[in-house]
């Protein structure tokens, strides 16, 4: 209806919401999707997923290499973990578990979203025993299972007679659901007896209380944990490091924080992810870090940095650091110049210069924030003003480029 009545805007937005529960829906899909197409509208990352879904529900395989051509043309799978984890479920819907599994192994960054496709592909094609070596791989990942995960694993175990293994995933989801009971009813100390009276306890069990405390502004208790797990002899995974690494964040625990960031590579061989960056670049910006903030951005892997440059040029406007705040700016706007937010967070900065600190100190928290929104509302005109003139700053210095 949208695409007839010529809004692609909204008509992509539905596409992308599509369950593809039968055909006829995915059918409609690729209609909408090639009237967008020759209408001109130029499909992106998520657009392209919504299809590889249409086309897996279809088990049309041809048709999903030739997106998989075009999105690794156009180097759309590199940071991309949703249309990565598409490409990989449409091949294994198709039966071409060989392809799915070459795309899985070329993927930077992988979720359990992804495992669960090739894994259910596995289950389905009546390849147990595979099935069960990528979740032992998995949970050797850091990659905490979900209810998708564990149902299909005791499917596969049935499947195979591996009776023993069975009962360790059973016993596993039961250890799980204790805790995560207690931990869902905010009963973190039950949660935390509960843990100790396992015979067996693993990163995963320890993950989740170490989450709960976290999740429930207990800061300390979760650190104390994280400590507690390593001393039994535990390693900590990818999801341990994320979240203690926030609750470094939260704390303003900038020493701790950054050396269990490096502890990640150095003493547990575990790379640091984009989430993993943005936490420790967050830390460092809100406790005025920035010139370590930026060496470390620099240093990131290739990832996509433009918000970790936005958050930065958010910490800069709060310490008033105008140097570092036009790097960020100038690193935000190389994808998009008229950058909305950067460019009034560097407007901002300009008019705290320009007005000496009338409007509050950059680095006052309670009367800096309030007074430049209300700048913001209450004084349209001046901030133009000062708009223009940056956006001409930029102009003379890198409108040639």
């Amino acid at each position: 209806m949208y695409a007839k009545c010529g809004d692609f805007s909204k008509a992509q937005d539905v596409l992308q919401n599509l369950p593809f529960r039968d055909v006829g829906q995915a059918e409609q899909a690729l209609k909408c999707f090639h009237r967008m197409q020759h209408e001109g509208i130029r499909p992106n990352a998520v657009t392209y997923a919504c299809i590889l879904k249409a086309y897996a529900a279809l088990g049309a395989l041809n048709e999903g290499k030739k997106i998989h051509d075009v999105v690794k043309n156009q180097g759309l799978l590199q940071n991309n973990v949703e249309l990565g984890t598409a490409l990989v479920d449409m091949y294994a819907k198709c039966g071409a578990l060989s392809k799915a599994k070459c795309v899985f192994d070329s993927l930077l960054h992988r979720d359990v979203v992804c495992w669960n496709a090739l894994i259910v592909g596995y289950m389905h094609d009546g390849q147990g025993e595979r099935a069960l070596d990528c979740f032992k791989r998995m949970k050797h990942d850091g990659i905490t299972p979900d209810a998708t995960t564990y149902a299909c694993m005791l499917k596969a175990c049935a499947s195979i007679g591996a009776c023993d293994e069975g009962q360790k995933i059973h016993d596993e989801i039961e250890r799980q659901g204790l805790l995560e009971v207690d931990i869902m009813c905010g009963k973190l100390s039950k949660a935390q007896e509960v843990l100790h009276q396992l015979p067996f306890r693993d990163v995963v069990s320890w993950n989740a209380l170490i989450t709960g405390f976290a999740q429930g502004g207990l800061g300390e208790q979760a650190l104390s944990c994280f400590e507690k797990m390593q001393s039994e002899g535990i390693s900590p995974d990818a999801v341990s490091f994320l979240c203690i690494l926030n609750v470094c964040s939260h704390l303003g625990l900038v020493d701790k924080g950054y050396e269990y960031f490096v502890n990640m590579t150095t003493k547990y061989g575990i790379i640091p992810n984009s989430e993993c960056f943005t936490c420790i670049i967050d830390l460092f910006g809100r406790e005025g870090h920035l010139e370590k903030a930026v060496q470390l951005i620099q240093e990131m892997p290739v990832f996509d940095r433009s918000a970790n440059w936005i958050a930065l040029l958010s910490a800069s406007h709060k310490w008033g650091d105008i140097k570092v705040g036009r790097l960020a700016y100038e690193q935000a706007s190389q994808v998009d110049k008229m950058h909305g937010p950067a460019v009034l967070l560097m407007a901002n900065m300009y008019s705290s210069a320009e007005g000496g600190g009338d409007e509050g100190s950059p680095g006052d928290e309670e009367g800096g924030g309030n007074s430049h929104l209300s700048l913001l509302v209450d004084n349209i005109g001046r901030v133009f003003s000062l708009l223009q003139q940056y956006l001409l700053f930029l102009d003379l210095h890198f409108g040639g480029e």
